[in-house]
């Protein structure tokens, strides 16, 4: 099967404990923990993406992007990239896969990503300016 918008939305619906929510072209996936994924279907590979925190609320960016780049294969199937999201620019935790990839494979991704936000919460917390970031 090739997915796309329509069939995506049916496996994740068919997901106990998630809310899926159709946003234009992306659906929005949470979880019961409250951690939102953002799910979107191109013509060759499927991007799964959450948002980790702001760029503005981190003391020392390169320190922190020096870090990130020494440690990010540590979770497993996740990347971090910056982002701009309404004219700010996010950390976010990624995964992408191919458009041909069995259900059991983009479940495992989306909750493989729901799982890494926190991790990488807790990994570069001391990075962050304000209280309450993480």
């Amino acid at each position: 099967m090739t997915w796309n918008h329509e069939n995506l939305r049916h496996l994740a619906e068919s997901h106990t404990g998630w809310v899926v929510e159709s946003e234009g072209e992306c659906l929005s996936i949470s979880n019961d923990e409250g951690v939102d994924a953002f799910v979107y279907v191109g013509e060759k590979q499927i991007v799964v993406e959450s948002i980790l925190f702001p760029v503005s609320q981190v003391a020392d960016v390169v320190s922190l992007n020096e870090l990130i780049l020494q440690t990010h294969q540590l979770v497993p199937l996740t990347s971090i990239a910056i982002t701009m999201i309404g004219g700010e620019r996010y950390y976010v935790a990624f995964g992408a896969l191919s458009v041909s990839s069995k259900d059991e494979v983009v479940i495992e991704e989306v909750e493989t990503l729901f799982s890494n936000v926190g991790d990488f919460l807790d990994l570069y917390a001391d990075h962050f300016e304000m209280e309450g970031v993480a």
